[in-house]
């Protein structure tokens, strides 16, 4: 009997929680970009589409005058052809394994200006920041 009235007002409590606050969790739910987590997070390869692809094609761009060895790209969000050979000419040159993937060392080297101390002019640290770049 005990066990019966302690269900029911397990019950009753839970409803009445679910009728004021619409939820049970404890915690709040993040924010959906917060969910979402930051660019450098994930990996991007050939054929993905999303602002992160956008991220990389602006830091892309602004290190293709230093090495000259890609196109500029055009920041489209569409990680194509164009944006894929710009990655594996960025990863030969700073000696990463050129596969065409922006993963966790190729988002280490795309957050640093690489070329020098101090802040550098040409580079997008607004983007880099976007992007979850620690710096």
């Amino acid at each position: 009997m005990r066990l019966k009235n302690r269900v029911r007002t397990v019950i009753a409590a839970a409803t009445v929680a679910l009728a004021l606050g619409g939820t049970l969790s404890v915690a709040a739910a993040p924010a959906p970009a917060e969910a979402a987590g930051r660019c450098v997070d994930y990996q991007y390869s050939y054929g993905g589409y999303a602002g992160c692809v956008g991220n990389i094609q602006v830091l892309l761009n602004a290190f293709q005058p230093r090495l000259g060895s890609y196109g500029k790209l055009a920041v489209d969000n569409s990680y194509g052809p164009a944006t894929r050979s710009a990655v594996i000419a960025f990863q030969r040159y700073f000696g990463l394994a050129a596969d065409g993937i922006v993963g966790r060392q190729t988002w280490g080297v795309l957050c640093g200006p690489q070329m020098g101390p101090g802040p550098i002019s040409w580079y997008p640290y607004a983007t880099a920041r976007a992007a979850g770049c620690n710096i």
